[in-house]
């Protein structure tokens, strides 16, 4: 923030840390009698901490509690694009060793050798898994919702219209 001091910047991203300013007072006391693992140079820029009431002026002044939040949000998109950059790359190596395992198979099978399908089974299903895609037919199954009375009707219909064809293809062989 414009006007903000290098203090004041490091106590806001302590303040992030702490969740509170009466917290964040004990973190920055206990830091300078040389508790925790904050280095030496972080303790030297800090410096002595000031009074309560002199952090809760920065902390108005600065907007921490409003600065905290739009952080929190950033770094929580951050998190989330980290997360989605390792299922890329862990889609696409199981992707490529099922893309191998399958190359060999093929192989064994041009050279006339015998193959096992479970290999490629198991990459597949980790594929499918993956992509989010069903692995099994009970997981390709869907709850069927109760039929309508316009649905009975029409399946009536077709009954009906099937017991005609037979018996007509059953007039017809007797002939």
């Amino acid at each position: 923030m414009p006007g903000e001091t290098e203090q004041q910047y490091i106590a806001w991203l302590l303040y992030c840390e702490a969740g509170s300013i009466p917290k964040l007072t004990r973190q920055w006391q206990a830091m300078n009698q040389g508790f925790g693992d904050t280095s030496e140079e972080i303790r030297k820029k800090l410096g002595k901490a000031p009074t309560q009431r002199t952090i809760e002026k920065w902390s108005s002044k600065y907007q921490w509690v409003k600065r905290k939040e739009s952080k929190l949000v950033e770094d929580l998109e951050g998190l989330r694009e980290t997360t989605k950059k390792i299922a890329k790359i862990k889609k696409h190596r199981i992707a490529e060793a099922l893309q191998k395992v399958s190359e060999k198979k093929l192989k064994q099978l041009r050279e006339g050798e015998a193959v096992t399908t479970q290999d490629w089974k198991q990459f597949w299903e980790m594929f499918q898994i993956e992509l989010g895609k069903p692995t099994t037919r009970k997981e390709l199954e869907f709850e069927q919702s109760p039929l309508t009375p316009e649905e009975k009707e029409r399946g009536k219909e077709l009954d009906e219209a099937i017991k005609e064809i037979i018996k007509r293809k059953i007039i017809e062989k007797e002939k």
